[in-house]
């Protein structure tokens, strides 16, 4: 566990080049390697997911599998690995991405505040934690400037509290009420996602340009669209002041998942969850994800632990606990909210025309609403983009739907291919696709609504001529 400098040169047991500095980092004294084979097994970790191993002592020398030990790697390894320890926040119950030492720079892009690095994956847990706090950045760059959207808490109640914690939050545009030229509607996928996001992994790896609504919503400004931003995901609330153990409360809540939702299944690959709900802070009208437990004696617990113990809590590879949740009274599935939404919210809009956008299991509710609300919502409805979405047409639905489907939907699908180009897809049992499928211009599912826009609004608006290169960063 030691460096070792001498006059002579000694090899690197990895690149067999000789050094006069090399650096023994496990118990096996004949497995010395060099600054430079460091510096890229080191890379190498954190560009997998896995340095999260090495402060838990479980990431393995590859000569000798024996664990790493971090404080004898050269110092410029230790520098970077500090900063990404600094990544950890000093409580349990983190707020903010800053706590992070997190920001999104004028790019849209999440940077290190001082090394400027991009994010670093250390667990499952901190990685939850960080997108919880990125939902409510999200949610409060919606509703201030440039934005100002209004914030919806449903079900609606008949008095006007402050009180939003057994409901579920959505956003609509300041004309929403008042604009009668058309209204956009967006609906994202299942999974973690909250309003405003299409993908939290690319809101975190990429940008807000490719994971968020920003550019949607700028770009339905341009066309005088009001705008209405979904949120199918969040079904549930966490019960106050009644804990329950993460195995008592995981059991329930996979009862009660199955029970409400097992109709509304979807193919979609997902990022690693836990139960979150929304609630008002009344002082900084900001939206907190409440992972943990709403206790009021959570805060006070924490001023007892240490920094170790919170290192040790961000490093655990255990998921986070669960706490008992209770449905949503009316919106209790993702196809409940989608309908409930159309009834009370959408319906009101003064628009005449409207314009959808629905990624992944988002086309599953919308086809659910289309054939609930079918004689409603057809005559104003304009025109339908799905991104790698999941739907499908059965031989039951209606003339009109299949019409409307054939003249005024289109499909963007994950592909290598650029983005608009026809897919022609082979099926089985003579199935065909619901609508015309063009290339998104991604192969990866969860970029598919970033990289689309463009394609999404020419199809909407034929006569649209502006080039991808033509838009201008989206101002947040």
């Amino acid at each position: 566990m030691t460096t070792t400098t001498s006059k002579t040169l000694d090899e690197c047991v990895i690149c067999r080049e000789e050094s006069t500095k090399l650096y023994q980092c496990c118990s096996n004294e004949a497995d010395q390697i060099c600054e430079l084979c460091w510096s890229k097994l080191i890379s190498s970790a954190m560009t997998s997911g896995k340095i999260g191993l090495l402060f838990n002592e479980k990431l393995s020398c590859v000569c000798c599998s024996e664990p790493i030990k971090r404080e004898c790697l050269p110092k410029e390894i230790q520098t970077r690995i500090n900063s990404i320890l600094s990544t950890v926040p000093n409580t349990k119950n983190p707020k903010t991405i800053e706590e992070f030492n997190y920001t999104y720079n004028k790019s849209n892009e999440l940077r290190h505040c001082l090394t400027n690095e991009k994010f670093i994956f250390l667990t499952q847990r901190h990685y939850n934690l960080l997108g919880s706090c990125i939902d409510t950045y999200i949610q409060s760059l919606i509703k201030s400037d440039p934005w100002n959207y209004e914030e919806i808490w449903l079900p609606i109640k008949d008095e006007s509290t402050n009180d939003h914690h057994d409901q579920v939050n959505i956003f609509i545009s300041n004309d929403f009420k008042t604009n009668e030229n058309g209204c956009l509607i967006l609906i994202q996928g299942s999974g973690v996602v909250r309003p405003g996001q299409w993908a939290r992994s690319c809101c975190i790896n990429e940008s807000l340009d490719i994971g968020s609504m920003f550019p949607y919503m700028a770009k339905a400004k341009e066309h005088n669209l009001s705008v209405i931003i979904l949120n199918p995901n969040q079904t549930s609330y966490v019960v106050v002041d009644k804990p329950v153990d993460t195995e008592d409360a995981a059991s329930i809540n996979k009862k009660e998942n199955a029970a409400g939702e097992g109709t509304n299944s979807t193919n979609e690959k997902q990022d690693t969850t836990v139960v979150n709900t929304t609630s008002t802070d009344t002082k900084d009208n900001s939206t907190d994800e409440q992972i943990l437990s709403t206790s009021e004696n959570k805060d006070k617990k924490e001023e007892n632990c240490d920094s170790d113990d919170i290192l040790s809590f961000y490093l655990s590879s255990d998921p986070l606990p669960r706490p008992l949740t209770k449905k949503i009274s009316n919106l209790s599935t993702s196809r409940e909210h989608v309908l409930y939404v159309y009834d009370q919210i959408i319906t009101k809009s003064p628009a005449k025309k409207f314009y959808i956008v629905a990624h992944s299991a988002g086309g599953d509710c919308l086809m659910y609403l289309l054939r609930k609300r079918q004689d409603k919502i057809l005559p104003n409805l304009a025109k339908i983009a799905f991104t790698d979405s999941v739907h499908s047409l059965l031989p039951l639905d209606s003339n009109e739907i299949k019409n409307f489907f054939k003249a005024n939907a289109i499909h963007f699908v994950a592909s290598d291919e650029p983005m608009g180009k026809l897919i022609d897809y082979v099926y089985d049992f003579s199935r065909r696709p619901a609508c015309q499928e063009v290339s998104a211009g991604h192969p990866k599912h969860e970029y598919t609504s970033g990289y689309s826009v463009q394609g999404v609004f020419q199809f909407f608006f034929p006569s649209d001529k502006t080039q991808d290169e033509d838009i201008e960063r989206i101002k947040l």
